[in-house]
């Protein structure tokens, strides 16, 4: 016989990353009686590269209020893949924060908890069931929680999705293989610079991605991000680890690694590249990574998770307050976040699939125009909607490449 759990909540949430936190946060500022589940135990560590565009701390400024930002970059170099064109920007503010996620998660849990929330980790969800006054969740241990209503936040491979069926069966994921190092910061200001910048390489080995370098306060991560969708990749699958250790050794060679850093053990994780194409059932809401909600160029989550964390608390709030449980009033839900950050994706989606990457000509381009480079350097650190200048970075574009092609007419 399974252990009854009599404890109540206005919300169950699974899954305690930006998401789940965020959820939880804003619901318990209400006065709602919430419970923040996790299966791992906190702090722990997650696959991210921990870089954060300042629309997060713009939307989010008790991020910085609680001290959870490592440090701040001032410089950003991407590099074409044969390193023969690069794109660089200096500012004299920061461009981009930079967080360790052991920290910056486990510091958004306190938060939630600070709020009011309930939180227990080490808690791993096996199934749900909705009734018509309640949902129910099923731990691995025998127990059960029962609330109003469950928010999944649990992630990639989201049991919440899955066993309410609203995940899809074929869905596209990215792999990233990545390792934080310590290092000094004598060997940090030596190799990265004062301005701690961030470097990205552009399709590594002729991979769909990108390699990084993301300087923290005393680490420094390194990984390989692809973003080919699943039906690409089982055509040619891709050696990660091998590129990643090339990628290492050219860092080291090009000077931006000390060279007495080891590799060391590598850690993975994937990445959804599309939203799903329902997230909210009776009783049921999904956000971040578990919604499929991610930048599918760049790979950015943490904006989106923590934007559909609030959007989601909102919408349960109001359902609380109204009585109204059923899946009709929760469709406002992806109603809002399309609005919020849905276009934005979608125009990412469209470029990743016609594989508008970053190429040598197209960054020899963008790098010889400024107004271009300001606008996609703009879009990548937040400043601007992409979905809300397209029209304006087609046109300029288009006019450099005119303008580039009658050059090069010219010196022939």
């Amino acid at each position: 016989m399974r252990e009854v759990c009599k404890i109540a909540y206005d919300a169950t949430i699974v899954g305690a990353g930006p998401a789940g936190s965020t959820a939880a946060k804003f619901l318990s500022e209400k006065g709602y009686k919430v419970l923040l589940l996790d299966k791992e135990r906190f702090p722990r560590d997650k696959p991210c590269a921990g870089g954060l565009t300042f629309k997060v701390l713009s939307r989010f400024p008790y991020i910085e209020q609680e001290g959870l930002i490592e440090n701040y970059t001032y410089s950003g170099i991407a590099y074409s893949p044969s390193l023969k064109y690069k794109l660089t920007v200096g500012k004299d503010e920061p461009i981009s924060a930079m967080v360790l996620r052991k920290k910056f998660d486990y510091g958004l849990v306190k938060i939630a908890i600070a709020s009011g929330t309930t939180f227990i980790d080490r808690k791993r969800v096996e199934n749900i069931k909705i009734f018509n006054d309640k949902a129910r969740i099923y731990l691995n241990d025998n127990s059960y929680f029962e609330s109003q209503f469950v928010i999944g936040a649990d992630g990639i491979w989201s049991t919440i999705a899955k066993k309410t069926g609203l995940s899809q069966k074929c869905i596209d994921f990215g792999m990233c293989v990545f390792q934080e190092y310590p290092i000094t910061s004598e060997s940090l200001d030596r190799c990265i610079g004062e301005k701690r910048s961030c470097h990205i390489h552009l399709g590594v080995e002729d991979i769909f991605g990108y390699g990084w370098v993301f300087p923290k306060k005393n680490h420094v991560s390194i990984g390989i991000c692809e973003l080919k969708s699943k039906v690409n990749r089982s055509k040619c699958k891709t050696n990660l680890k091998e590129v990643y250790r090339i990628y290492f050794n050219l860092l080291k060679e090009n000077k931006i690694l000390p060279n007495d850093l080891k590799i060391g053990r590598l850690k993975g994780g994937a990445l959804p590249l599309c939203p799903l194409k329902k997230t909210y059932l009776d009783r049921v809401l999904l956000c971040g990574d578990a919604g499929g909600f991610i930048n599918p160029v760049s790979g950015e989550g943490i904006y989106y998770a923590m934007s559909s964390g609030k959007i989601a608390a909102g919408v349960i709030a109001n359902a609380l307050d109204t009585g109204k449980t059923d899946e009709k009033f929760l469709s406002q839900y992806q109603k809002i976040w399309k609005k919020d950050f849905g276009k934005d994706i979608k125009m990412f989606l469209i470029s990743s699939k016609k594989k508008l990457k970053i190429n040598e000509k197209f960054l020899k381009i963008i790098n010889n125009d400024k107004k271009i480079s300001d606008m996609i350097l703009g879009i990548l650190y937040g400043n601007y909607s992409i979905h809300k200048i397209k029209w304006k970075l087609i046109s300029r574009f288009l006019y450099a490449y005119f303008k580039d092609l009658f050059i090069r007419d010219n010196l022939h």
